[in-house]
């Protein structure tokens, strides 16, 4: 028998071994880029969210600086907490701001924010916490009423001594003591009328003291410094005429689109709503008007029998307040810008002074801003 011969150099065994390692090999390659593709994705689809979630968070930040309910100024205390804005998007992104009370005028605001936009199980999360402050403009704090020319008292009173209403437990009174000031406040002595104009301070006039002398008080002075800045800030701009605010609840609320809804100084619903009301000429304020706040008149406020109001009154001209039961809680500025005739205070009615009743409202019409500086941090 004949044994077959082996040919030489043969290559048999060899090729299919080699095609099937290079089949892996291939396959091995394929499937590291398809990896390397796939986690690039996951990644860029991971910052993608990441960048949403930031921005969700930073944006609702600003639509609740933007959107600040004032109401909260007055009725939110010290350390605590309350959600103030959400949002949801269609995509499944979504923000939760919460407010939280640190101080008097300091507010901490923590947005959280989600996006679920890369697909995943768990979405992108981001935490921002910002600082704001709630800045008001200041009155001076001197006299029941202040005036830049002659006041007649007559048969009504003006009393300067602190104390009513002041709720020590009130955001705005907290850590505050009462403290008296001048019933009246005039460039002379001379200035502060009853029957007649003399040098003694006139029946129904109390305070510490009941006249007080500023002589720098003039016509064409500035009455309460922050007037104009008060002016240009109003909630409110209604022309000359009578005006009989009243609170206004609806469903159980506090209606703050009623432009004749001015708050309640007795509380309720409205007893944290608080405007910078301003009226562009005379204003009378008719019987049983109730309201508080920041009053601004460009010519001379009249309040009459039964009328009511808490907070400041500024007026460019004269303040007439008359008749039983009106009455002006607060403190009263009168530029006496015509030099004719002057503010009057008579038959019954009152002008008490009350730190705390200004205070609020000062307090009440304050707006949210920004802390100087480095106001905002990523938390996580």
């Amino acid at each position: 028998m004949r044994r077959p011969r082996r040919r030489s150099g043969g290559h048999g065994g060899f090729v299919l071994p080699a095609a099937i390692m290079a089949l892996v090999l291939l396959s091995a390659l394929v499937a590291g880029a398809l990896y390397v593709s796939t986690e690039e994705l996951r990644a860029g689809r991971s910052d993608l969210a990441s960048e949403r979630a930031l921005a969700a968070a930073e944006s609702a930040i600003e639509r609740t600086i933007a959107a600040w309910d004032a109401r909260l100024n007055t009725s939110s205390r010290l350390g605590a907490s309350a959600v103030v804005e959400r949002w949801f998007s269609p995509v499944g992104d979504r923000a939760e701001v919460t407010a939280t009370r640190v101080g008097r005028r300091a507010v901490w605001l923590t947005a959280v924010a989600t996006s679920g936009a890369d697909g995943r199980t768990i979405p992108a999360r981001h935490t921002i916490a910002a600082s704001l402050r709630l800045v008001g403009v200041d009155v001076p704090l001197r006299a029941a009423l202040t005036a830049g020319g002659r006041v007649t008292v007559r048969d009504a009173t003006v009393d300067g001594r602190d104390g009513v209403p002041f709720d020590a437990s009130s955001m705005a009174c907290a850590d505050e003591t009462p403290a008296d000031v001048a019933g009246l406040l005039v460039p002379d002595t001379l200035l502060a009328c009853n029957a007649t104009c003399s040098s003694g301070p006139p029946a129904g006039v109390s305070g510490a003291p009941p006249v007080g002398v500023d002589a720098g008080l003039t016509s064409d002075s500035t009455i309460a410094s922050g007037d104009r800045a008060l002016a240009a800030r109003a909630t409110l701009v209604l022309p000359t005429g009578t005006y009989a605010p009243r609170p206004s609840v609806i469903a159980a609320g506090c209606d703050s689109d009623d432009q004749l809804n001015w708050g309640d100084p007795l509380g309720g619903a409205c007893g944290d709503l608080f405007r910078i009301v301003r009226i562009r000429g005379d204003a009378v304020l008719g019987a049983g008007s109730v309201g508080q706040g920041v009053l601004l008149v460009d010519g001379t406020l009249r309040m009459e029998a039964g009328a009511r109001f808490s907070g400041v009154v500024i007026a460019s001209n004269d303040v007439e307040v008359t008749g039983s039961g009106a009455s002006l809680t607060g403190a009263a500025f009168a530029r006496d810008a015509d030099r004719v005739g002057g503010s009057t205070v008579a038959d019954g009615a009152e002008i008490r002074y009350a730190s705390c009743a200004v205070r609020r409202a000062q307090l009440g019409v304050s707006r949210l801003v920004r802390t100087p500086g480095r106001w905002w941090a990523e938390l996580r």
